[in-house]
């Protein structure tokens, strides 16, 4: 009997059944991972490495005079057990804006705080960046400045604001001056008068030195009414001034004085009197009546005789 042949269908049916039941068996002797076995991936935990923080305070604002200094405080804080010595920079600031160096310009282990100081002479706000290095460690850190127009030295004048008296006699007023951002310049004083005749305003002293002082307006008056008095107070450029109402009032003439002397109560004394009147008058009449009638008799009896 022949072989049969490689190509014929009952060998490759063979074929394939005995590869099928070793890919079989490779599955089912093939031995499981278990979960203990089985391998975690690798973590690795960060290492710190010494460092630092760097942070400015806002300052207050200050007036743009060219004088007034605005101060920042610059905080350093170290992280990681930081030893080393930070250098302070500032890089150039802008426009408008002065700095002084930063004090101190070098932060050691034991400080952490250094100022940094700045003036203007244009109102705004502005920006300076702070650099700190130690090492190949760099930090910035941005401090704002702000600063308000300022206001220019002047001075203040005030006064009472009314006055009166009676005419022909005298009034006062304090006429006081008050300087303003470190005015101390001599003020010179005037008076002026609406209208302007009726009457006089003098002023003691006239003038006040260092910008600062009190003057007495003095007021006298013959002549009732009304008056204005614009007191001026001027220094070289610049000038103020207050108003005084005067009024005048015309001068009344008291009634006499009571007097003081004792005597009868006034009803008492004219009824009294009135009392007197009527018994003259009456014993006047009687006396009359009477020598009247002894004249009629006399000549009665003298009729009588002849």
């Amino acid at each position: 009997m022949s072989e049969p042949s490689r190509d014929s269908p009952t060998c490759l049916l063979f074929s394939k059944t005995l590869l099928a039941v070793f890919v079989l068996s490779l599955a089912v002797w093939t031995p499981q991972t278990s979960e203990s076995q089985r391998t975690d991936p690798l973590t690795f935990s960060s290492i710190m490495v010494p460092d630092f923080t760097i942070g400015a305070t806002l300052p207050s604002v200050a007036p743009a005079d060219g004088t007034s200094l605005a101060t920042s405080t610059i905080i350093v804080n170290p992280i990681e057990h930081f030893t080393g010595n930070i250098t302070l920079s500032d890089l150039p600031p802008p426009a408008d804006l002065e700095c002084t160096p930063i004090v101190p310009a070098t932060i050691s282990n034991s400080s952490r705080r250094a100022t940094l100081s700045c003036s203007s002479i244009v109102a705004g706000t502005y920006a300076v960046t702070i650099i700190g290095t130690s090492g190949r460690i760099s930090h910035n850190a941005t401090a704002i400045f702000r600063f308000t127009a300022s206001a220019s030295p002047g001075f203040t004048i005030t006064a009472s604001s009314s006055v009166s008296f009676a005419s022909g006699q005298t009034a006062t007023s304090d006429v006081k001056v008050d300087p303003e951002n470190g005015f101390s310049s001599q003020v010179e004083l005037a008076a002026t008068v609406s209208p302007s005749t009726g009457l006089s305003v003098s002023l003691n002293p006239f003038s006040l030195a260092n910008g600062s002082g009190t003057s007495t307006a003095t007021f006298r008056s013959f002549t009732r009414g009304n008056y204005t008095v614009t007191i001026t107070a001027t220094s070289g450029a610049s000038r103020r001034t207050t108003t005084v109402n005067v009024n005048v009032a015309a001068v009344s003439h008291a009634p006499p004085a009571p007097s003081t002397a004792s005597g009868p109560d006034p009803v008492i004394f004219y009824g009294i009197f009135g009392g007197i009147v009527i018994l003259v008058v009456a014993g006047t009449f009687l006396v009359l009546r009477r020598i009247r009638r002894s004249r009629s008799q006399f000549f009665c009896d003298t009729r009588t005789i002849f």
